[in-house]
């Protein structure tokens, strides 16, 4: 079973490989060569997946410029572009199977008279998560900022504690 998972991985992170690759229409195994080179596998592992020869690769070389140019350097950046849309995939994945068991406890705390110790528990600690400022955090992180000219809640939180703080203070002094 860990095998099956390990290739569905593979397989998963060559597909976000060929995405960010350029496709090369007049030949396709262009692609799948730079897919393989991009996830890290060596030139000549690349090139036995790929199923093409090293005679091909030096020939992709000489007659395509931008094939050239991705294959002796341009490698490390999408290497880097991938690593980033992995992550991001794996967390949006893994964020989603939490927001689904936050759900099925929120649920269950409704329809139920009582839950089971563990469920409170985890009640209790997902609730500080249920916020405007941990929405607005969320929504930065998966690019969905709320517009600044908007109501900005932390803000206004921040403005009241400082003004509180400003008139304790100032009564202090005049107590004083």
């Amino acid at each position: 079973m860990g095998g099956v998972l390990e290739l569905e991985k593979l397989s998963e992170t060559e597909a976000i490989a060929e995405a960010i690759v350029p496709y090369f229409p007049d030949d396709t195994k262009k692609s799948k060569y730079l897919s393989y080179r991009v996830t890290g596998f060596t030139m000549r592992e690349a090139l036995k997946l790929a199923d093409v020869s090293e005679t091909s690769i030096r020939g992709w070389r000489r007659t395509d410029p931008e094939f050239a140019k991705i294959d002796k350097a341009g490698l490390n950046e999408l290497k880097e572009k991938l690593g980033a849309k992995y992550l991001s995939l794996q967390f949006s994945r893994n964020f989603n199977l939490v927001l689904q068991k936050d759900f099925k406890v929120l649920v269950k705390s409704l329809n139920e008279k009582e839950l089971s110790k563990d469920d409170f528990q985890y009640l209790l600690k997902i609730r500080q998560f249920y916020t405007p400022q941990q929405l607005a955090i969320i929504q930065q992180i998966v690019g969905e900022a709320p517009e600044a000219t908007g109501f900005d809640f932390t803000k206004f939180i921040l403005e009241i504690r400082r003004e509180r703080e400003e008139i304790i203070i100032t009564g202090n002094n005049g107590n004083e």
